[in-house]
């Protein structure tokens, strides 16, 4: 039970980060914000500093940032007198008076300047980014990283054939011959990537090459193309070899700072890889998984850890953050109407344009994609409902 609260809150936190960076770029550049609210549902607590309500909500997952906007502004009314579709909202000839607090028409949103408002609406997504690397610098400091080295190889099979040998560190790997394009390894984790993502040229038999530092030969790099065979015992193509898992801890600052900056680009590269296969069909719905997943998934995964002690437990919930903050920062930034990515495509249209797309046009569209990802969200609702109780 403690788990599932700790994953709600994990959660919910990065969500309120989020909407965190929107508001304080928002402030930067004086956009008036009318609530910053971590969690959702009826205020529990609310103050008011500096024309900002700031509010704890009941529900302890997201939050949001409201801005002064022009839905607020521009209502269908006489200057003085109460929108009757948003009590509490007056809007003058100078001013806009929103439940008592006055704000200036310079302080909307649309208001400012393009550039403003792109890094103001920018500013959400780099915050999880920025969440998700101090949270991996953390994990770093404590744990360390796992470098790309051989740990076995099987008698008999291609690893072996080509000269590969235990403590030989691996480079790069590659689908086809040397001159196809590489992928630089740089930890365990990518070796394990690169092998989901290709398993299916794996069934089919394609030919693998690896690059490794040949450790009997004092480090030099070589090339070797593998051809996988058929393993009876486990019934499936393999190359014979396994590779790293454990962590050593890093002796410096610098590798701190790389591994932990590391950690971000591969989880991005993950959601990356992840949207491929999906949009190619290596995945199914059935893989998709949304936020009542997320924390069951948490909640499971923290719980096991905890087995092992305290340490790896938060080491465990640390790690999932990293891996959620960076995927909701890439999944924002994706030029679809109703996120983040979508917003920043009109303003980037506007900027290049120099004009202003047409209020209408805009709204229409975030209609629509609103309309469709609400769509998705009861999708993936139901998919990760159904998951829980039926896919297991």
């Amino acid at each position: 039970m403690l788990s599932l609260l700790v994953s709600i809150l994990a959660l919910g936190a990065i969500i309120a980060f989020h909407e965190f960076g929107h508001f304080i770029v928002a402030r930067l550049f004086g956009v008036g914000v009318i609530e910053y609210a971590v969690g959702m549902g009826p205020r529990i607590w609310s103050r008011i500093f500096g024309n900002t309500r700031y509010s704890l909500r009941a529900v302890p997952f997201g939050g949001f940032c409201m801005m002064l906007s022009e839905d607020i502004a521009e209502p269908e009314d006489t200057d003085g007198v109460r929108d009757p579709s948003s009590p509490g909202i007056i809007v003058t000839e100078d001013e806009i008076i929103y439940e008592g607090r006055h704000f200036s028409k310079e302080e909307q949103f649309a208001a400012k300047p393009a550039w403003q408002r792109f890094l103001v609406v920018l500013a959400g997504p780099v915050f999880n980014f920025l969440l998700a690397f101090v949270l991996a610098l953390i994990i770093t400091a404590c744990t360390g990283f796992d470098r790309p080295v051989i740990r076995e190889v099987d008698p008999g099979m291609p690893a072996a054939e080509a000269g590969i040998e235990a403590g030989d560190t691996i480079t790069a790997l590659a689908v086809g011959g040397k001159n196809a394009r590489r992928q630089k390894a740089e930890t365990g984790r990518d070796i394990m990537l690169f092998m989901n993502v290709h398993q299916d040229a794996m069934e089919r038999g394609s030919t693998f090459t690896l690059y490794y530092l040949d450790e009997s030969e004092g480090g030099a790099e070589k090339a070797a193309e593998l051809k996988p065979v058929y393993d009876e015992n486990l019934g499936r193509n393999r190359l014979g070899f396994s590779y790293n898992s454990s962590y050593e801890k890093a002796d410096t600052i610098g590798e701190i700072l790389y591994y932990g900056w590391y950690d971000v680009r591969f989880n991005l590269r993950t959601s990356v890889e992840s949207i491929r296969m999906l949009v190619t069909g290596r995945a199914s719905t059935t893989d998709l998984m949304g936020p009542v997943r997320m924390v069951a998934t948490m909640d499971e995964t923290v719980d096991s850890a905890a087995s092992y002690g305290v340490f790896a437990a938060l080491m465990t919930l640390l790690n999932l953050m990293v891996l959620i903050s960076s995927s909701l920062g890439f999944m924002n930034l994706l030029p679809i109407p109703a996120l983040d990515g979508g917003r920043l495509l009109f303003i980037l249209l506007e900027m290049l344009t120099r004009g202003r797309i047409p209020k209408e046009f805009e709204a229409r569209i975030n209609q629509i994609g609103t309309l469709l990802l609400l769509a998705l969200m009861a999708f993936i609702l139901f998919n990760d409902i159904f998951m829980l109780y039926f896919g297991r």
